[in-house]
């Protein structure tokens, strides 16, 4: 009886202080069309790869965190600053899906991008 109330009460403290995100399932499709999109037509196993990963994320913070292997694919076929542009594209369907400590760049990030800018 002791374990069941301590496994109980585990469970109702995990669901307490885990952030719940209801995600709009129509707002993750398109985030996930997006992304597909992105890929496009191209037919290599690479791609096919990408494009399966992508329509099988269950969460809009899995698609998030498939930016960076889409960001990848993308500059295999464009220049980089094209790339991160089209990455950078997807950011706005993501607000209010994922927490909003990872839509904003950290401080460092922000902090080496001004010096690299200033030319220091």
């Amino acid at each position: 009886m002791k374990q069941f109330f301590s496994t109980l009460f585990d469970t109702v403290a995990q669901r307490l202080h885990s952030e719940t995100r209801h995600e709009d399932p129509h707002r993750l499709m398109r985030i996930r069309q997006a992304m597909v999109e992105l890929v496009g037509p191209v037919n290599d196993w690479e791609s096919e790869l990408l494009r399966h990963r992508v329509l099988v994320a269950d969460s809009a913070k899995s698609l998030w965190f498939l930016r960076p292997a889409l960001l990848q694919w993308l500059c295999r076929r464009h220049d980089e600053r094209a790339a991160m542009g089209l990455v950078m594209s997807l950011q706005p369907l993501f607000e209010g899906m994922v927490e909003a400590s990872l839509l904003t760049p950290s401080a460092a990030a922000r902090r080496a991008r001004r010096d690299s800018s200033l030319g220091l």
